[in-house]
């Protein structure tokens, strides 16, 4: 079909039509309806999981010890991450100490910091009844009555 084309009037709508005819039409008793170009999903079931698979699974999450293993097991299972969090607050199981929420963090610092707290102010007791036995045993007082007044 390779011809050569001189002019615009070589040019008939013959040889621009294409070899092969696409019809997107479909007949129906004799009439021509046209199709529907738009892919109809084929609906599939939702997949129900049981209480033992999902705890199956999320041990066997916790259980991973990267990312990589744990991407391979969700592929493996044909699930997503998600799935995992939902299931781990439907369930009611902990998130293996991996994350906590700010408000544990910050519990966490103020407990700590109270202990550190509470020796520092035991340190600072013991320090001041060691001073008051000293003194007692010079027979001086850390702080007189006549200097304490300052004029």
């Amino acid at each position: 079909m390779v011809s050569e084309i001189n002019s615009v009037s070589d040019l008939n709508s013959s040889t621009l039509k294409p070899s092969v005819s696409i019809d997107n039409r479909q007949s129906v008793a004799g009439e021509t309806v046209p199709s529907d170009p738009q892919v109809l999903a084929t609906s599939t079931p939702r997949r129900k999981f049981t209480k033992a698979y999902k705890l199956k699974i999320l041990t066997a999450y916790d259980v991973c010890s990267n990312a990589l293993e744990r991407g391979a097991l969700l592929r493996r299972e044909g699930i997503y991450h998600a799935r995992i969090s939902a299931w781990r607050k439907q369930l009611g199981v902990g998130d293996g100490g991996k994350k906590a929420t700010a408000k544990t963090l910050r519990s966490d610092y103020m407990a700590r910091e109270i202990e550190q707290l509470k020796k520092k102010l035991a340190q600072a007791q013991a320090i001041i009844d060691l001073q008051k036995k000293v003194s007692e045993l010079l027979g001086t007082h850390i702080l007189s009555h006549d200097s304490s007044e300052v004029s």
